[in-house]
């Protein structure tokens, strides 16, 4: 997936459910000698069902990587969105309650390009 933005890139994370969702944004630029690290936003409260963050970036191309983890809490209910820019980039529901054990959990990873202009 490619997505197109303008600085400052907003990152828009939404959850609801009874499981805790957490989840990162990391922003890679490539280098000659390999990948750079520019930024990252990450979503950690817990309690807000949506959460927005913006990042100022330079005009160029990146490798945007998502990580979400979900956490059996009340139940194992999910359901988390992120959206970049004006694009849904991913989503998934479900229920991660899958064993006896009260804290089954699962994490899910996905990766775009990100044209910033």
């Amino acid at each position: 997936m490619q997505v197109s933005s303008q600085s400052p890139v907003p990152f828009q994370f939404k959850r609801k459910g009874g499981s805790i969702i957490t989840s990162r944004a990391d922003v890679w630029s490539a280098v000659a000698s390999g990948w750079k690290l520019v930024d990252a936003v990450v979503f950690q409260q817990v309690t807000a069902p949506n959460e927005q963050l913006s990042l100022k970036l330079q005009k160029g191309q990146y490798t945007v990587v998502f990580q979400c983890r979900v956490e059996e809490s009340v139940n194992g209910v999910y359901d988390f969105g992120l959206n970049c820019g004006a694009s849904a980039v991913f989503a998934d529901n479900g229920n991660v309650n899958t064993t006896s054990d009260p804290h089954d959990a699962k994490v899910y990873k996905d990766q775009f390009v990100l044209d910033v202009n």
